[in-house]
C-alpha cells in the first residue's frame, strides 16, 4: 500500500508539473501573439505609429518649391485646407503600398490637423519662423497584410508636438490611441487578437522629410500599455478565449548594420521588430 500511495503521489506530481509548464506555454504564445500586433501596430509600412510620428516630422521639413507641405510619405495622396481664422490645416490622407497580391500590402486613410506655432505660441500659415508644430489626428483606418496575417485599425487618434525644428533630428512627443483587430495565422492555428492601445512617444526623434529616412535613424522610448481578448483555435483543438493586459515599452538600438528595431520589452520578454514592416525576428508561428 505505501508504494502504490507514493507512486500516486508521483503520478499527481507529474500531472501537475505538465499542466505548469502548458499553462507557461501558453502564457508564452499569448505574449509572442500580442508583440506581434505591437509590432504592426507601429511600423512605419503598415501606417502604424511611427509612421504617424514620420508623417508630423515632415511638417518641419522646408517646403518643396512650387508645393507648400508635400506628402513625403510613399503611396500617399492628400487634399489640404486651411482655415485663416484658426491657422489650422485639415489634410485628408489616402495611402496604398505593395502589391495587393504580394507578401506585404497595406491601404489606410488619415484626417489630421496641424498648425505651425511661433516661440510664443501663436499661429503661423506655414514652416517659416515656426518653433513648432502640433499634429492631431482626428480619425484613421488601414489594412495590412504580412505573411504572418492581417492588421485592420478601426479606430485611431493621436496628439503629437514636433520641436526642435530646424535640428537633423526633430523631436516628437505626445500620446497615440489605436483600436484594431489583428489575425494571425501559423503552425499554432488561427488567433484573433482584438485590442485597445494606449502609447506616448517619450523624446521619439527622427529626421524631417522622407519616411524612409527613419529606419536608420529613429531615436528615443515609446511607452504604453495593450488590453486585448485573444482568441485562438489550435489545429484539432477547441477555440479558446485569453485576456491580456500587458504594459510595454519599445527602444530603437541600431541592428549592426546601421538600421535600427524596434525592441518591444513585453511581460518581461524583449522581442525585436522590423521598424519598417513589423515582422518579428525569430518568433515562431
Amino acid at each position: 500500500m505505501p508504494r502504490l500511495l507514493a507512486l500516486g503521489a508521483l503520478a499527481l506530481a507529474l500531472a501537475a508539473c505538465d499542466a505548469a509548464e502548458t499553462d507557461a506555454a501558453l502564457a508564452t504564445a499569448a505574449l509572442d501573439d500580442a508583440a506581434t500586433a505591437i509590432a504592426s501596430a507601429v511600423a512605419l509600412d503598415a501606417g502604424g505609429l511611427l509612421e504617424e510620428a514620420a508623417s508630423a516630422a515632415s511638417l518641419a521639413a522646408p517646403p518643396e518649391a512650387g508645393a507648400r507641405h508635400p506628402d513625403p510619405r510613399p503611396g500617399c495622396q492628400a487634399e489640404r485646407t486651411y482655415d485663416e481664422a484658426t491657422g489650422v490645416w485639415t489634410a485628408v490622407a489616402d495611402c496604398e503600398r505593395g502589391d495587393p497580391d504580394g507578401r506585404f500590402y497595406a491601404t489606410f486613410e488619415r484626417t489630421t490637423t496641424y498648425r505651425f506655432l511661433d516661440a510664443d505660441g501663436q499661429p503661423l500659415p506655414g514652416r517659416e519662423g515656426a518653433a513648432s508644430v502640433e499634429v492631431d489626428v482626428l480619425s484613421g483606418s488601414s489594412l495590412f497584410r504580412s505573411p504572418r496575417g492581417v492588421h485592420a485599425l478601426d479606430a485611431l487618434t493621436s496628439d503629437l508636438t514636433v520641436t526642435d525644428l530646424g535640428q537633423d533630428l526633430v523631436t516628437v512627443a505626445g500620446t497615440v490611441q489605436r483600436a484594431a483587430s489583428d489575425t494571425l495565422r501559423g503552425r499554432r492555428g488561427v488567433r484573433t487578437l482584438d485590442y485597445e492601445l494606449d502609447a506616448t512617444l517619450d523624446g521619439v526623434q527622427g529626421p524631417p522629410g522622407v519616411t524612409r529616412r527613419w529606419r536608420r535613424a529613429v531615436a528615443g522610448t515609446v511607452s504604453g500599455t495593450l488590453v486585448a481578448t485573444l482568441t485562438r483555435t489550435p489545429r484539432g483543438g477547441e477555440t479558446e478565449t485569453v485576456e491580456i493586459d500587458q504594459a510595454f515599452t519599445i527602444t530603437f538600438p541600431t541592428d549592426g548594420r546601421g538600421d535600427r528595431v524596434a525592441e518591444i520589452v513585453l511581460g518581461g520578454r524583449r522581442y525585436r521588430a522590423d521598424v519598417e514592416t513589423g515582422e518579428i525576428a525569430g518568433l515562431s508561428d
